[in-house]
């Protein structure tokens, strides 16, 4: 991937378990990298711009990105990485009663994984046209496909699929390519405090490459996304070939 020196790489959700990831990756390879997120865990790495930000509110994104990235400077590429896992399902049958999908967690799943991805796309997007283009990398997950007890997660990431495709569509003509990448089972530590260790176990047993997915699997693929300058649309599948 080629990135000038005068340009940027944000990363969105840089706080959590992979965003944090994307962030030191880059770093460490001397680009400039803009971390932004609701809280941070630990300090970013050395050479990580990082600004705590609400990232569902479009005013402090857009003013997060005007303050840390000079105006005559680009952004060359948005790891678009916020979101969080969550398990809940339409129904849950509690002694003799079936409770429905609780409303307030819908919305905060939805949020975190749809919206607030969609505010920072937005404005980066429009700090990208008038700099030239860039490259856009979002998330989903096989749970848009469909899976028992994710029914707000699979719906927020089936809705980033859709999303991605329609920004691909009419930002190419304005020079910025819109990807997304579809994860499966990532051995990080956000996905080990949603899934029980046995359940992750019989994943890694169920898949054809008999593992869960490494940190560098998931870079790699957004490294190809953003070289790639024929890849607009584009979902790529990363889940060692399981099946829900």
């Amino acid at each position: 991937m080629d990135v000038a020196g005068d340009q940027w790489i944000v990363v969105s959700g840089a706080g959590g378990a992979l965003g944090s990831e994307f962030a030191l990756h880059f770093a460490r390879q001397g680009r400039r990298v803009l971390a932004l997120d609701q809280a941070f865990g630990t300090v970013p790495a050395p050479g990580v711009t990082a600004r705590t930000v609400d990232l569902l509110i479009e005013a402090e994104v857009r003013q997060a990105l005007a303050d840390a990235i000079p105006a005559g400077e680009s952004i060359a590429l948005l790891v678009n990485a916020v979101g969080l896992i969550w398990n809940e399902p339409v129904l849950a049958l509690r002694g003799a009663k079936f409770v429905t999908h609780s409303l307030d967690s819908w919305r905060s799943v939805t949020d975190a994984n749809l919206t607030a991805p969609f505010v920072v796309a937005a404005q980066v997007a429009a700090r990208m046209v008038r700099r030239g283009g860039g490259s856009i990398v979002n998330f989903s997950s096989i749970a848009s496909q469909g899976n028992a007890g994710q029914a707000a997660y699979g719906a927020a990431k089936a809705g980033i699929e859709g999303l991605t495709r329609t920004m691909a569509i009419e930002l190419g003509p304005l020079g910025v390519r819109v990807n997304a990448v579809a994860l499966g089972f990532i051995d990080v530590a956000t996905t080990k405090a949603a899934v029980a260790d046995q359940q992750l176990a019989a994943y890694a047993q169920r898949t054809p490459l008999g593992r869960l997915g490494r940190v560098e699997d998931v870079i790699g693929a957004v490294e190809f996304l953003a070289a790639n300058m024929f890849a607009n649309g584009t979902i790529v599948t990363l889940d060692g070939g399981l099946r829900l």
